[in-house]
């Protein structure tokens, strides 16, 4: 967990994603169920562990996430997260032959499926991706 992110986050050195450490965190929807629209919404104006920037993930960050040994959730041995479930949890990513679908990601079997974006699934903001820059201070 990061310090600098109150321990709110956690930094993936296999991508250098930072993720929310419990993506179930909204006081308002304990269960943090969104269609897409509202999801991209939702992760664009959180702020966790006192930092804004975060955003939905795309399907392939998701996957990455993603230990096919596992299921229920599908994430690795002793992952240093909490709240998830093993339910869908939707990306970023339209589908690209019909826009009103987006992919999500199903952390009980690790599968990607397409979802109408009228769904309402389960939604955990990442924060970075490319030309993000880790120094030692973050950890």
């Amino acid at each position: 967990m990061l310090r600098d992110f109150k321990e709110a986050a956690v930094l993936d050195w296999e991508t250098g994603l930072v993720w929310e450490q419990s993506p179930e965190n909204s006081k308002s929807n304990p269960t943090f169920v969104q269609n897409w629209h509202n999801a991209q919404a939702s992760c664009n104006f959180r702020t966790v562990g006192g930092r804004k920037g975060w955003r939905l993930p795309t399907i392939q960050e998701l996957a990455s996430l993603v230990d096919p040994t596992q299921s229920s959730p599908a994430l690795p041995r002793g992952h240093p997260f909490s709240n998830v479930h093993s339910s869908p949890y939707w990306s970023a990513t339209t589908n690209t032959i019909d826009s009103s679908f987006a992919w999500d990601l199903d952390l009980d079997s690790g599968n990607v499926f397409n979802l109408g974006k009228t769904a309402v699934i389960h939604v955990w903001c990442v924060r970075g991706g490319q030309g993000s820059i880790f120094s030692d201070s973050v950890i």
